[in-house]
């Protein structure tokens, strides 16, 4: 009887283990499942799985069938072995039974075939490319193969080239070894090798195949020589081509020699051949790809270098500017008139830029909104971001920041419920001007705040809830019996729940059971405030997003929040990158092709993830096009007020800008010399010396009416802190995406910012108070170095911060203003510029602004003379102190001011 009920327990038990067990190997694909056919992306995951597993299982019945008979062969020939005084005869496989050994040998040889299939199982990318290729429509100079050839079709053979070479090479000398340490194998009189035919048989069958894949190997690796980087440029050159080339023909040819004597073996017994032939290959090799080049490079390339190697560099040159897209950018003189030349009339006329002139560094302004407009410990900002808006002021360029929700709550709430139930997104944004300030002088003028937001702008946002962001990646479970917070309001909370429609459902208990076992969280399991509308939403971090979705899109660094019609979405730029485009130099020793073909958007409350296609002609993108037909959309179906906020990446502007200060030589004497090398400026920030950032900014091109929405960075001579250039990227439709590169005349002097910090930094009387400020218990920091195009001038402008001992929010106290030659720092911009050329701006119908600096005019217009008078007075009083630094006496004049208006009202 005890033993009946215990075979039925085990009945049951043994099939739910069984069942646990395949739940947990296959649970991260069941919820990768779940979760792209939430999003409407199923095909991803079938296309990717069943290839990776067609891969496996094609690589594993390569690998069996070659590694199995091998292992058979080894176990018949072991069973049939005396081992006498060998030092496998500790073992006594003489009295193991032969099947056991033919046993133990297939399942080594197994394990091994399972390791070498999971190299094809992790590269389905390289696959794919493989499958789907391209044509490029241009060839390489070498080959005169095309160049998709490089991109899509070499690294898949290369794959399988080296992976059945490192296979057949593992086999054959563990075969060899152990066949020595049997005793099998031995060699005598130090020339002849001594084994039984069959054991002959089994090694010469294995060298044969090996040294056939080595002669490929030879063969493939001639293409290789297109990515040599130690030569005069990056690609083939001379050496490659004269030398090292015929020298891997050679080796190819010889490897091919050597495999059929090995195979010969099977027949006559010419061991010698094979060493001899060895032997050869190896010095052959040796002298030909290690001391020949060496030589030729220092008795005939070198004394004639340039003229020896001008055909390659022409092909490196040629090949890197189509890689990055250098050949398109659009070149023009700049004539970087100083500024002093530029009139009156001209500045005012572009009073639109000037207002646009980012003053708000982000380093900072992070700071500002965190004290100022986080509102409850249970929200954060992360990053600040730059955009350009139609508001009722006019087109402006924004600092943006997403309100999200704290990765850590605050500890009497971190609970569970509270953790995964009830705080499960962020709430809304701050939205302020660049270039001003609010009615607290010296912070930004918030035109987006509070919760729930309200604007002075136009800008409303109608569903301000954020589930998904730059952060906060843990799982939240919605439509739960708990409400959740959707934002407080005074001392009492607003609560609602999620109407989206992302989320897998978790009502039922096995899904319960699944996403307690993905997350290794029981209390899923057990909770009672789950029920059948229950959903969970996890991977909400929008990188962790996309690239699940589509993870061969390489992603900039950072997405960024946008405001559209009331709503918010996450705006992700993706790249298409290679590393294999042929005489191109690597970008960071990383890829040497790139295109931004793809822009991103993640609806930041309902999840939904939208591919649209931003380069039709990039032919990577068009391999997973191919694959993947209804995951990307032309960029036409972008809605139209959404198309307005796409912006130049600043990654692939950087690796642009990297690659044209050394390949906008295309004279090859030039180039070879560097006689005309860029780079990016220097710029100070808290107190030292770093590379200058490319920054965007609204402003008209040269010969153009409109303001354009651009992406710019100076350049300098690599060396030298002079301005030799500079380089901007359109961000507006229909002009997306031309890059312009600005040259500065080389004649006469062109200041560059780290020359205009120098001169800075010389002012004495800029020098003195900025020290003043800094013993004061404050500390100072100058923002970003602004370098403004206008017309053919040049205006920079940089910002001024104090940051009070004890609070960490920086105010805007000074900004500086120069021409290069004349320096001015006021309290707001437009008062440096009028110091600079000694005028007064006269404002034309703009929208009043609450600014410390408008607040006296605004309030004295009915006032009577006397008290006008004396209101001028103080506020004259009250700006000598705030230059002065005299925070005390700044204060109770203000205080005055304040009660004089008050008597007036």
């Amino acid at each position: 009887m005890g033993n009946g009920i215990t075979k039925k327990i085990y009945w049951i038990l043994i099939p739910f283990l069984i069942l646990l067990g395949l739940v947990g190997i296959s649970s991260d694909w069941i919820v990768e499942l779940l979760w792209l056919e939430n999003l409407g992306f199923s095909q991803v995951f079938w296309t990717i799985k069943i290839t990776q597993v067609l891969l496996l299982g094609a690589a594993l019945v390569v690998s069996l069938l070659y590694v199995l008979p091998n292992m058979r062969t080894l176990g018949n020939n072991f069973s049939t072995m005396h081992f006498g005084q060998s030092p496998l005869a500790q073992l006594k496989l003489d009295e193991v039974n032969p099947q056991k050994i033919k046993n133990t040998f297939y399942s080594v040889g197994a394990v091994i075939s399972g390791f070498f299939s999971l190299a094809f199982f992790m590269r389905w990318d390289t696959y794919f490319r493989f499958h789907w290729n391209e044509t490029v429509g241009q060839l390489d100079p070498i080959f005169g193969h095309d160049i998709g050839f490089y991109l899509f079709r070499l690294p898949f053979i290369e794959l399988i080239q080296t992976s059945l070479t490192s296979l057949v090479f593992f086999v054959t000398i563990a075969t060899i070894i152990l066949y020595v340490y049997a005793g099998a194998l031995s060699i005598s009189s130090g020339k002849t090798i001594t084994a039984p035919a069959n054991i002959k048989k089994h090694i010469s069958i294995n060298l044969g195949v090996w040294l056939l894949l080595l002669s490929w190997g030879y063969y493939l690796e001639r293409y290789n020589l297109l990515y040599n980087s130690n030569g005069a440029v990056y690609g083939a050159g001379y050496i490659d081509i004269n030398v090292r080339m015929p020298v891997l023909w050679i080796l190819s040819a010889l490897c091919f020699i050597l495999a059929v004597f090995a195979f010969y073996q099977l027949y006559k017994n010419r061991i010698k051949w094979l060493l001899v032939g060895g032997i050869t290959t190896i010095i052959i090799g040796v002298v030909g790809s290690g001391l020949l080049p060496g030589m030729i490079q220092q008795f005939v390339v070198e004394p004639s270098e340039l003229q020896l190697e001008k055909p390659y560099i022409k092909h490196s040159i040629s090949q890197t500017r189509k890689a990055y897209k250098l050949d398109e950018m659009k070149t023009q003189s700049y004539s970087g008139q100083p500024a002093k030349k530029m009139s009156w009339p001209t500045i005012q006329k572009n009073e639109q830029i000037i207002e646009n002139i980012r003053l708000w560094d982000p380093r900072l302004l992070i700071q500002t909104y965190r004290q100022l407009q986080e509102i409850r410990l249970y929200y954060q900002f992360f990053n600040v971001d730059v955009d350009r808006y139609q508001t009722d002021e006019g087109y402006m360029q924004m600092m943006v920041a997403a309100r999200e929700l704290s990765e850590e709550l605050p500890e009497q709430a971190n609970t569970w419920v509270n953790r995964r139930l009830q705080y499960t997104h962020g709430y809304g944004l701050v939205m302020s001007p660049v270039a001003q300030e609010g009615s607290q002088g010296g912070d930004p003028r918030l035109t987006i705040k509070d919760i729930p937001p309200v604007s002075d702008m136009g800008l409303n946002v109608d569903k301000p809830a954020i589930y998904f962001g730059e952060h906060n990646a843990d799982y939240k479970i919605v439509n739960t019996n708990v409400r959740e917070l959707d934002y407080p309001q005074g001392d009492k909370n607003v609560y609602a729940n999620y109407q989206g429609s992302s989320g897998v459902n978790i009502g039922s208990f096995f899904s319960k059971l699944l996403f307690a076992w993905h997350f290794g969280d029981m209390n899923i399991l057990f909770t009672d405030y789950i029920n059948d509308n229950s959903k969970v939403i996890f991977w909400k971090r929008i990188q962790d997003r996309v690239k699940r979705i589509a993870p061969f899109l390489r992603l900039e660094d950072n997405p960024y929040i946008v405001l559209d019609n009331g709503k918010l979405y996450w705006m992700q730029d993706a790249y298409t990158t290679s590393a294999d485009y042929p005489y191109s130099e690597p970008y960071n020793n990383d890829y040497n092709y790139i295109r931004n073909s793809v822009k991103v958007v993640v609806d930041a409350y309902n999840g939904s993830v939208d591919f649209y296609v931003s380069n039709e002609e990039d032919p990577v993108l068009n391999v997973y096009r191919d694959i993947f037909p209804e995951m990307f959309k032309p960029m036409s179906e972008m809605p139209g007020t959404l198309k307005q906020h796409v912006r130049y990446p600043i990654h692939y502007f950087k690796a642009q800008i990297e690659k044209y200060n050394e390949y906008h030589m295309t004279e090859p004497q030039v180039f070879y010399n560097n006689e005309d090398l860029w780079t990016r400026p220097n710029e100070k920030y808290g107190g030292s010396s770093i590379k200058m950032e490319p920054y965007y900014v609204l402003t008209k091109l040269p010969g153009q009416q409109e303001l354009q929405y651009l992406l710019i960075s100076p350049l300098t001579p690599n060396n030298r802190d002079n301005m030799i250039g500079w380089m901007a990227a359109n961000s507006d439709d229909p002009n997306y995406g031309e890059v312009s590169v600005y040259q500065l005349p080389k004649e006469r002097l062109i200041l560059g910012p780290a020359q205009i910090e120098a001169r800075i930094d010389q002012d004495t009387e800029i020098s003195r108070q900025l020290a003043l400020w800094d013993q004061r218990g404050s500390r100072v920091i100058r923002g970003n170095l602004m370098v403004i195009p206008i017309e053919n001038s040049f205006i920079y402008v940089e910002p001024v911060f104090l940051i009070a001992e004890g609070v960490d929010i920086p105010q805007l106290q000074r900004v500086i203003a120069t021409s290069g030659d004349k320096i001015a720092m006021q309290p707001t911009l437009w008062e440096s510029i009028e110091a600079l050329y000694g005028k007064k701006r006269q404002r034309i119908a703009a929208a009043p602004v609450d600014t410390a600096a408008s607040r006296p005019a605004q309030s004295v217009s009915s006032a009577s003379a006397e008290t006008i008078s004396k209101l001028q007075q103080l506020w004259d009083e009250a700006r000598q102190a705030l230059q002065n630094g005299d925070w005390e006496k700044y204060g109770s004049t203000m205080k005055e001011m304040e009660d004089l208006l008050s008597e007036q009202n």
